[in-house]
């Protein structure tokens, strides 16, 4: 029966983490030529190419992707059983920041679990829009956030990438030769001006008919018929329809859902959630 070596995933998952080799080498202590040698027997041993790569940067082949789903898998079941027979509980205190949004849409179970498994670990949970986390975060008052990517904001790890859907209530119809009633997070969300910016280069009038501080308000603008918007697809209720490229409005593209964690040394209690939280989400 072949098996994956557990060393060479490791280094896998360490080379995709850290975006490089050179850099996974430095995050490991170990030379690049290890590092090099240990991802050619993994590809060797697999049969497959998983990184496409050039001049200090590659990108992941479709049999690269799925291996690395069951490697962080992998990594993360070892840690938990080490933990469940040595005795060690991990302990301290982690400040989290989330936008309501994808907490209800992502954490609610595994948040669960994790507290469940480290009991001595306290997680502190501020509920803001990704704006203002990332101020909170920027001024060192969390130490991992989970937030939608922002250009001006540098050093995040992408956790997942999804459709941006234009919704509304199912009995709502859409007429763009109107102004468009919106609901939009307050000023200072990337995607309100985005969202606004693409209606207007298409000729389309809109106006903010309900400004929104999280999804209670989204829910009650678009359930009953006040406004339309525009939300990642796993935020898409089921009492609520997608509207279709065939009415008029702009394709969006895709939003991004990043973590960002503190700069330098983490404790063993953010590791440990850092981890919970990209398997997570990477998983779903």
């Amino acid at each position: 029966m072949k098996r994956l070596d557990f060393n060479q995933l490791a280094t896998f998952v360490a080379i995709v983490d850290a975006g490089s080799i050179t850099k996974a080498a430095s995050s490991l202590h170990r030379t690049q030529a290890a590092i090099s040698i240990q991802l050619k027997k993994l590809e060797e041993g697999t049969g497959k190419r998983l990184l496409n790569r050039s001049y200090n940067n590659f990108t992941m082949t479709n049999e690269g992707e799925i291996l690395l789903s069951y490697a962080r898998k992998i990594l993360h079941l070892s840690e938990e059983a080490f933990q469940a027979i040595s005795g060690d509980e991990v302990s301290g205190v982690v400040r989290f920041g989330i936008p309501d949004g994808y907490a209800r849409a992502f954490i609610q179970d595994s948040l669960r679990q994790f507290i469940h498994r480290f009991p001595k670990i306290r997680i502190q949970i501020k509920n803001e829009n990704s704006h203002k986390l990332f101020q909170s975060f920027d001024n060192g008052e969390l130490d991992l956030i989970l937030a939608t990517r922002d250009p001006q904001e540098s050093g995040g790890d992408l956790l997942r990438r999804e459709k941006m859907c234009w919704v509304a209530a199912k009995e709502f119809h859409l007429d763009t030769t109107k102004p468009i009633p919106l609901a939009l997070y307050e000023q200072g969300c990337v995607y309100r001006h985005h969202v606004i910016e693409n209606l207007q280069q298409n000729g389309k009038e809109c106006f903010v008919a309900f400004e929104c501080q999280g999804v209670t308000g989204f829910d009650i603008a678009i359930s009953n018929g006040l406004a339309i918007s525009a939300l990642s697809e796993s935020l898409v209720k089921e009492e609520w329809r997608i509207i279709k490229p065939s009415e008029g409005l702009p394709d969006l593209g895709f939003v991004e859902i990043e973590m960002h964690t503190s700069p330098g040394d983490i404790s063993e209690a953010v590791r440990c959630f850092a981890e919970e939280l990209a398997l997570t989400i990477n998983n779903i």
